[in-house]
């Protein structure tokens, strides 16, 4: 890394790896460790898990340590409901008609979404539906509406993998996602803005409903036990 603006490229890197779900919940993470992976010293990463602890995106065990939270339904549940109103809005913000070439690229995020989950390869279906979401939200503000989803998606990205990691994959969630990205685009090339939105809330819905299924409610019958 280079030296000018060193802390930014730390935290930038460190706040992409948690929206992309490199890092699980409950995951711990030391400086040390850190500056080791990044190959830089260790104020930049301090300075970098300072943010992301105020931003409430990583909780700090110590002064050489934090971890990534482990979402409770109740927080789970306030975080997809802050996203359908902030992302819904998004949607309603999206000036129309989208340029051809807006409409295209769009497409091609959601065919390579779609080619990801057929392989079952977790960090690309990540980087794909990530890709396609924000190319929307870019449509739609390019300041404060914008980064207020990203931080949003630090704090529900390292839940990503879940699907990956409970019993064997399970790509129904994400077929459902591409479904509900080719209505959003069917809508957002027709000019239908209500339609648009609404596809997009099913998306953030079917996604919240899959995890209350195959994850909390299974932990909370374990517990119960």
């Amino acid at each position: 890394m280079e030296k000018v603006n060193l802390q930014d490229q730390v935290y930038i890197t460190l706040r992409n790896a948690l929206i992309r779900g490199h890092f699980e919940p409950g995951a711990q993470l030391t400086i040390r460790a850190l500056a080791s992976a990044l190959g830089t010293s260790m104020v930049p990463v301090r300075d970098a898990l300072q943010r992301l602890v105020a931003e409430r995106s990583l909780e700090l065990l110590g002064n050489r340590s934090a971890c990534v939270p482990e979402l409770n339904r109740a927080a789970f549940d306030e975080l997809v409901r802050i996203r359908l109103m902030l992302e819904g809005e998004a949607m309603r913000l999206i000036p129309m008609p989208l340029r051809p070439q807006q409409l295209d690229q769009l497409e091609l995020a959601n065919r390579k979404f779609e080619l990801a989950v057929d392989r079952g390869d977790a960090e690309a279906i990540t980087d794909a539906n990530m890709e396609f979401h924000f190319m929307l939200y870019r449509l739609a503000s390019g300041g404060l509406l914008h980064g207020i989803i990203e931080t949003l998606w630090v704090r529900a990205g390292p839940m990503l993998r879940m699907p990956f990691k409970i019993n064997s994959y399970d790509p129904i969630v994400f077929r459902r996602g591409v479904e509900r990205h080719g209505e959003l685009l069917s809508a957002l090339r027709t000019q239908d803005r209500d339609a648009a939105q609404q596809a997009l809330l099913r998306d953030i819905a079917d996604t919240a409903q899959w995890y209350h299924e195959h994850f909390y409610d299974g932990r909370e019958t374990q517990a119960g036990k």
